[in-house]
């Protein structure tokens, strides 16, 4: 926690501008190779005035996409990593709570990419609640198979363009309000 601590606060002015930090991974975007080497030697100068080095050969320059905490980024977009959809795609049905638990761990992280997810979820999520006895019966296998099948299509998320329509979309219940924004 110390160093990551550290590592946004000599960040701070950069964070989320050109920089994003997690743990001790550094991540520079831009949008032309001249703001890259700017955005660089930036990056180079505050880790330099706060006595931290990098190793050459655990860094990546001039690249249009790079695998970052489970998720493939670049061009524009935002896709899962091929090695998660591969690993949900062979995924067994759970036989227990625990088991449950950690495919839906998993599928969560990638709620943003599915419309509907805490619907398609909902028969799934029900086996968690306390007092509940375990029966995976047709309509859990049913929104399992339907899970799996929407996070291996490789659904991707892109960067919004400006020029077109944008829509909400709400949902709200006795305990809860969501809402998305997206353009088609």
């Amino acid at each position: 926690p110390l160093f990551s601590t550290l590592m946004n606060k000599i960040f701070y002015p950069y964070l989320d501008k050109f920089v994003v930090v997690y743990l001790d991974d550094i991540v520079v975007y831009s949008s032309s190779m001249r703001d890259h080497v700017e955005h660089l030697r930036t990056v180079f100068k505050v880790l330099e005035e706060n006595e931290l080095y990098v190793k050459r050969e655990k860094c990546l320059f001039d690249q249009s996409e790079i695998s970052f905490l489970g998720h493939i980024v670049g061009k524009g977009q935002l896709r899962m990593d091929i090695e998660k959809v591969r690993a949900i795609r062979d995924w067994k049905p759970p036989t227990n709570v625990p088991k449950l638990r950690s495919f839906l761990g998993l599928a969560n992280y990638y709620r943003r990419f599915i419309e509907g997810y805490s619907l398609i979820t909902a028969p799934l999520t029900d086996l968690l609640k306390k007092n509940r006895t375990w029966a995976w019966e047709d309509l859990e296998e049913d929104a399992f198979d339907k899970l799996k099948r929407a996070l291996t299509q490789e659904p991707l998320l892109r960067l919004p363009d400006h020029t077109r329509k944008f829509e909400i979309h709400t949902d709200a219940s006795d305990f809860a309000i969501g809402g998305v924004l997206m353009q088609k």
